[in-house]
């Protein structure tokens, strides 16, 4: 569902609401300024339509509970310094993105303060408690120490895993290795990492999936990860030896041998040193140029890139010049890191026919 901007519209604007990504966080407003007068209609209908198909673009899934940490222990009053500083090492390490800040002797000071920063003390089966602790104040005692945050919305991450164990039936959800499953979610909601699962595939389309894992071909696995509402991509082929993990996504390209859980944990390392910011609000703007825009299908993939990664909040065309797309995007973090996750996304590379102009130049390919 979208409104077209009337002609009360401030320099002739064209806004299209769409009320899944504003709801995720993310309003998406395609400008046009001094060029849209001077289009044909052949492009105004073309950015248009890419208004559209913007709409059914990936948005980020906002993670809840990021704040509480769930320890071994109770809440009793003589337990409580030790649980607290033990819960607040989790969420300070769920929140900044970073393993080390659990040991990191610069906040020494903050986990000596835990028993004044928890504000609830809850008892969960298993013997342990969860100990929740103020956003805000957390949020500010950690950037004043210089750290940097990972907010609440965060990149959605397929997962697959291909077993080829005697005895064990063909899936790609964990299903037959439960244990496996088991250690992927539990490292995935230690870190704050949202999963999918590919659950409910039809014989022949479950088939054609695990032979995509087994050849490696991620175009099509990132295709299936998008029609699940997920930007990145967590793929495990398991043996009696052992695990090998790719993921592909906005944080970039890794792979690692080794248990499930470690997996998970690295991959939510990578997003942690793109993703995490110096504070919770967009720190700036930046103009890009994506070249090889050709067509309606190559405009909707550029926008679609780039307003789906995580770190974006708005997303802006200035103008269509020739084959090259100008837009404007709002964002946190640091210019560096937004380049890396562009270029991480899957079809943008670097533009190296372009000028020093102060703008991020990409080229879209095929």
């Amino acid at each position: 569902m979208f409104a077209w901007g009337g002609p009360e519209a401030k320099g002739g604007a064209v806004v299209f609401y769409m009320p899944a990504a504003v709801a995720a966080g993310r309003a998406i407003t395609l400008s046009f300024f001094s060029r849209m007068r001077s289009m044909g209609t052949g492009r105004r209908l073309l950015l248009g339509l890419c208004g559209l198909l913007l709409a059914s673009g990936v948005a980020a899934a906002v993670v809840d509970g990021l704040y509480d940490g769930v320890v071994p222990g109770d809440g009793a009053s003589a337990a409580r310094p030790q649980v607290a500083a033990d819960a607040l090492r989790q969420v300070v390490v769920r929140i900044t993105g970073v393993r080390a800040a659990a040991t990191d002797p610069a906040l020494g000071s903050l986990y000596a303060d835990a028993l004044r920063l928890a504000q609830s003390y809850r008892a969960v089966p298993g013997g342990q408690v969860a100990v929740g602790f103020d956003a805000a104040t957390l949020d500010a005692a950690l950037l004043a120490a210089g750290q940097r945050l990972w907010p609440r919305e965060r990149v959605a991450t397929l997962v697959l895993i291909v077993t080829d164990r005697p005895g064990v039936p063909p899936s790609i959800t964990g299903a037959a290795e439960p244990d496996l499953r088991r250690d992927v979610e539990h490292a995935a909601a230690e870190r704050g990492v949202p999963l999918v699962w590919a659950n409910g595939l039809e014989p022949a389309a479950l088939a054609a999936r695990i032979a995509d894992v087994q050849a490696g071909h991620y175009d099509a696995l990132r295709a299936l990860a998008h029609e699940r509402g997920a930007d990145g991509l967590l793929v495990g082929r398991v043996t009696a030896a052992g695990g090998s993990w790719t993921w592909v996504g906005p944080a970039g390209n890794g792979a690692f041998a080794g248990p499930a859980g470690e997996a998970v944990q690295l991959l939510a390392d990578r997003y942690g040193a793109v993703f995490a910011v110096q504070s919770a609000r967009s720190s700036g703007s930046v103009r890009v140029a994506v070249r090889a825009v050709h067509d309606l299908a190559g405009f909707a993939t550029a926008t679609q890139l780039l307003g789906g990664l995580g770190m974006v909040h708005s997303l802006a065309v200035d103008e269509v010049s020739a084959d090259t797309l100008w837009l404007r995007l709002a964002f946190s973090g640091e210019p560096e890191s937004l380049r890396q996750a562009a270029l991480g996304a899957g079809r943008l590379g670097v533009d190296s026919n372009a000028t020093a102009d102060g703008a991020m130049h990409f080229v879209l390919m095929p």
